[in-house]
C-alpha cells in the first residue's frame, strides 16, 4: 500500500526542471510568437522587439516594453546608477594625466537628460516609439560609446570599441521566462540554462548579453512558483542599484581585463566602486551565497572560471557583512587577524594568520597568508568554506583599497600607481600578465611564498593593523 502511494506521489511530483518549458512557452506567448519553431526565430530580432534600448555610455541597457507602464521608475534609477558608475571609473584613472574633459562633458549632458526624464513619458511609449531625446544627447552618446568602448574609462585605447549590452528584467517572472526561452531557442546550450537553480539566479549571460534581475527569488519559494520575488531594496534603499552596478561592471571589466586577471580581482574592483558610489556594498554577487553551485572558488591568482548564473539573497548575514563594507572590511579583517595571531606560536606568523570559523560559527582555525601566491593556493576544509569565501570577499576589497590609497606612498602617488596598474591591465595586446604588470608598476611581486615585506601582499598585511577605519 505504501509502495503504491509512494509511486503515485512520484508521478504527481513535477520533474526538477519541468518549469523551464512552461516558462519558455509563457515568454513565447507574451511575445506573440506562439506556434513558431526555434528554427523560425532569431534571438537578436526578439531582443530588439521585446526590450526598449537605452544607450548609456559603454552600456546599452535593455528593458522590457511590457514593464515600462508599471516599473519605469526602476529603469530610471538603473540608468542614473550606470552613468554615475562610469563617472567614478573616470575618476580612478584621472591621475594618468589624459584629457578627460570632452568625455566628462558628454557624460554630464547624458546624466542631465536621464535626470529630466519622467516615469510617465516612458510609460506612455509604444514599442515603435523613439525615446524623447534632448538636444545634443544622441551625438554625446555616440561619442561616449566610441571613447569608452575603446578604453577611455580605464585610461587605455584599443582598435575596436567594446559595447556591453545589459538585459534588465524588473521581475522574477520576466527573468526566468526570458532565460528559459533563450534555452529553448538554443538547443545546443540548453543545459546551461535549464537547470534546477535558475529560479533563484539573479544574473547570467545569454550569448554575449548580461541578463540581470532586479528582484530576488521569494523566501521559501519553489521552482514551480518562480514568478514570486522580493524587492532588493527592502534591506537598504539602494541595494537594487548596487547589485546592478556590480554585475554590470563585472561584465565590463571582464571585456577589458579578463584575459589577464581572474574573476576574483574583477569582482573586487567592482565591489570597491560600488562602495565609493553608494557608501556600502550590500550585494549578493560573491562571497558565501550558500546555495550557489554554479561557480568554482577562485582567489586572486588561480581558480576556476565561472559558469552558469549567480544566485541571489543569502538570508543570514554573517559577521563579515555587519558594516556592509563601508570601511572596506577593515574592522572585521583586523579582528580576525588579531584572533589569528593568538592561534599561532611563531612570531613571524602573527600578521599572516586569520582566524576563520566553521559553519556553526565555532572552532576558530588559523589560515595563513599568502593568499595571492600562485605557487601556494590555500587549502580550505569543507566546513570552513563559507567563512573563507566571505573572508576572501573582504580581503580583496581591503587589498585593492590599500593599493589605491597607500601602496604607492603618500599623497597622489598611490592613486597614480593604481591608475597605471589598472590601465596596463586593460591595455590591448602584449604578453604581459597580472604578475609581470604588478612587478613593473610597484617594483615588488604581488606576493611570495612567505607573504614577506618584499611583496605587495606582505606589505598589506603589515599595513592592515594600523589602517584607519572610516
Amino acid at each position: 500500500m505504501l509502495s503504491a502511494l509512494f509511486a503515485t506521489l512520484l508521478l504527481l511530483t513535477p520533474a526538477p526542471d519541468a518549469y523551464h518549458e512552461r516558462a519558455a512557452k509563457e515568454f513565447q506567448a507574451q511575445a506573440g510568437l506562439s506556434g513558431k519553431s526555434a528554427a523560425e526565430l532569431d534571438y537578436g530580432q526578439i531582443v530588439e522587439a521585446q526590450f526598449r534600448a537605452l544607450p548609456l555610455g559603454v552600456f546599452e541597457l535593455r528593458f522590457p516594453h511590457a514593464d515600462l507602464e508599471k516599473r519605469s521608475a526602476e529603469l530610471l534609477k538603473c540608468a542614473a546608477a550606470l552613468l554615475d558608475a562610469q563617472q567614478l571609473l573616470l575618476d580612478w584613472t584621472r591621475d594618468l594625466g589624459q584629457d578627460q574633459k570632452p568625455v566628462r562633458e558628454d557624460l554630464k549632458l547624458l546624466r542631465k537628460w536621464i535626470g529630466g526624464l519622467k516615469e510617465g513619458q516612458l510609460a506612455r511609449l509604444a514599442p515603435e516609439d523613439k525615446l524623447p531625446l534632448a538636444a545634443g544627447v544622441a551625438e554625446s552618446q555616440a561619442r561616449l560609446a566610441d571613447a569608452f568602448g575603446k578604453g577611455a574609462l580605464l585610461g587605455t585605447t584599443r582598435a575596436q570599441a567594446e559595447r556591453v549590452r545589459l538585459i534588465v528584467t524588473p521581475s522574477r517572472k520576466r527573468f526566468v521566462e526570458f532565460v528559459s526561452f533563450a534555452g529553448w531557442l538554443d538547443e545546443t546550450n540548453r543545459g546551461l540554462f535549464w537547470v534546477t537553480g535558475l529560479w533563484q539566479w539573479t544574473s547570467c549571460f545569454v550569448r554575449s548579453d548580461c541578463v540581470i534581475a532586479l528582484e530576488y527569488s521569494a523566501a521559501g519559494g519553489t521552482p514551480e512558483g518562480y514568478e514570486l520575488g522580493s524587492l532588493m531594496n527592502e534591506q537598504s534603499p539602494t541595494t537594487m542599484e548596487q547589485q546592478l552596478v556590480q554585475l554590470s561592471l563585472n561584465a565590463l571589466l571582464e571585456r577589458f581585463l579578463g584575459q589577464r586577471v581572474p574573476q576574483a580581482l574583477i569582482q573586487g574592483l567592482s565591489m570597491n566602486l560600488v562602495i565609493e558610489q553608494f557608501g556600502i556594498v550590500n550585494t549578493r554577487v560573491d562571497g558565501d551565497t550558500r546555495a550557489r553551485q554554479t561557480q568554482d572558488r577562485e582567489v586572486f591568482v588561480r581558480g576556476g572560471n565561472s559558469e552558469g548564473g549567480e544566485l541571489g539573497k543569502n538570508f543570514a548575514d554573517s559577521r563579515w557583512r555587519e558594516l556592509y563594507g563601508a570601511d572596506h572590511f577593515l574592522k572585521i579583517l583586523k579582528q580576525t587577524q588579531k584572533e589569528g595571531a593568538d592561534l599561532v606560536k611563531l612570531p613571524a606568523q602573527k600578521t599572516l594568520s586569520f582566524a576563520l570559523r566553521d559553519d556553526k560559527g565555532a572552532a576558530p582555525k588559523s589560515f595563513l597568508a599568502p593568499f595571492y601566491c600562485p605557487e601556494k593556493p590555500p587549502e580550505v576544509p569543507a566546513g570552513y568554506a563559507g567563512d573563507f569565501d566571505e573572508f576572501q570577499r573582504s580581503y580583496k576589497s581591503a587589498f585593492l583599497h590599500y593599493l589605491q590609497t597607500a601602496a604607492g606612498g603618500p599623497g597622489k602617488k598611490s592613486s597614480e600607481g593604481f591608475a597605471r596598474w589598472v590601465s596596463q591591465l586593460a591595455a590591448e595586446g602584449g604578453d604581459k600578465d597580472l604578475l609581470s604588470i604588478t612587478q613593473a608598476v610597484y617594483g615588488v611581486p604581488l606576493s611570495d611564498a612567505q607573504a614577506s615585506k618584499d611583496s605587495l601582499e606582505g606589505r598589506f598585511l603589515q599595513w592592515l593593523p594600523k589602517a584607519r577605519e572610516k
